[in-house]
Order: C-alpha cells, then sequence, then structure tokens
C-alpha cells in the first residue's frame, strides 16, 4: 500500500514535465518522465508480483501486457502507428490471458460490438479520409482490439470474483483514454484534455497493474 502511494507524486510529476518539456521545444526528452510515470505504475505491478502466491506464471502474461505498454509510450512520441501497434500487441497479451482464466462469457461479443461501433462513430470523419490515406484505415484494427480487451475485462468480476473489479476500471479508463489520444492524432487536443487523456492511462495501467497482486 505504501509503495502506491509513493508512486502516485511519481507519475503525477513525471506527467507534468512531459507536458512542460513538450511546451519548452526540448525536442523528445519529453519521453523520459513519461515513461517514468508509466515505470512507477509497472514497478508496483512488479512489487506485487513478488508477494507469490503460485500464479506467477500466468501474472507473467500481465507484465509483460505492462512493459509492451511502457515501450509503447516512447515509440508513440516518435512513431505514432508504431506505437500503435505495440500498444495494440499488449492488449492482445491481457486477452489471451483473461482466455487462459476460462473467464470470458458470451456477453463479451455484443459489448465488444457495442463498444467498437461507438469507436467507429466517434471516428466517422476521419475515417472517410482513408480514400485519400488508405493507412488510415489500418487504425480500426486498433480499437478492435483494444475494445476486445475491454470487453473481456469488464466481465471478469462477474467471473472471477469482485478482486478482479480493477481490471473492469482499468479496461474503462484505458479505453477512453486510447479515443482521446486517437482524436489528439487528427486534431490537437487542448491542454486541459491532453492533461485528461494521459490521467486516465496512468489510472487505467495502474489499476490493470494491481491485478499482479491478486
Amino acid at each position: 500500500m505504501v509503495c502506491m502511494v509513493l508512486a502516485v507524486p511519481v507519475i503525477a510529476a513525471g506527467m507534468v514535465l512531459h507536458f512542460k518539456l513538450k511546451e519548452w521545444g526540448k525536442g523528445k526528452w519529453n519521453i523520459l518522465p513519461k515513461c517514468l510515470s508509466t515505470w512507477a505504475v509497472v514497478s508496483i505491478g512488479i512489487l506485487g508480483m513478488a508477494q507469490g502466491n503460485g500464479a506467477e506464471l500466468e501474472k507473467g502474461w500481465i507484465l509483460a501486457a505492462l512493459l509492451l505498454f511502457l515501450a509503447a509510450d516512447a515509440l508513440l512520441e516518435v512513431q505514432f502507428f508504431l506505437g500503435a501497434a505495440v500498444f495494440g500487441a499488449g492488449h492482445l497479451l491481457l486477452i489471451l490471458w483473461i482466455l487462459r482464466q476460462d473467464a470470458y462469457s458470451l456477453w463479451s461479443f455484443p459489448v465488444w460490438a457495442v463498444l467498437l461501433g461507438l469507436s467507429l462513430l466517434l471516428f466517422q470523419k476521419e475515417l472517410k479520409e482513408g480514400k485519400k490515406d488508405p493507412k488510415i484505415y489500418l487504425l480500426i484494427l486498433y480499437p478492435a482490439v483494444l475494445m476486445g480487451m475491454a470487453a473481456l475485462a469488464v466481465i471478469l468480476p462477474w467471473k472471477l470474483g469482485k478482486e478482479y473489479l480493477c481490471a473492469g476500471i482499468g479496461a474503462v479508463l484505458f479505453a477512453v483514454s486510447d479515443l482521446m489520444v486517437g482524436k489528439g492524432f487528427f486534431h490537437p487536443l487542448s491542454k486541459s484534455m491532453s492533461y485528461l487523456a494521459l490521467s486516465l492511462y496512468y489510472g487505467g495501467i495502474f489499476f490493470l497493474s494491481l491485478l499482479l497482486w491478486n
């Protein structure tokens, strides 16, 4: 519990410094504090995993996903599509972990369909630009994977118990954050919205890291 409390100011400081370095035009140095904040969250997960309850091998899937998110944080600042691909790989690992727990439900598919439909509706104007740049159509793949992870994660508390509520909360926060970041790729977000998007992201991976404490 102490480590979680101590991580909060580190995450907040890293996030603020990330945006300040961007404002000051310090090139890609803003990547370092951003990744520091993510590493603080990953460290919480590692400490939880170190408690050891005999399920370390299965928890390795979650830790691997968090490490991919850490790598994607840096890549997103350098090459957006590559960063999105690595984020997608992290979501696929979480999906595989959930499937390995036999924790999926038939309800997951309609939930996924609704979430994906809402995502595509949100980006309908941007997708029309795909006629000029077909690469934009690739963006459909990411929300399909992201919403697949979210649809499975929100079911976990009913399948595995209330201690897995953190997975559902984390997935929802992550999904909202990524949709905001996606919009920001086409239309720059305001300063307050940028802070909100990154705060939701850190909140999302924080709750996902709590899975390693179960």
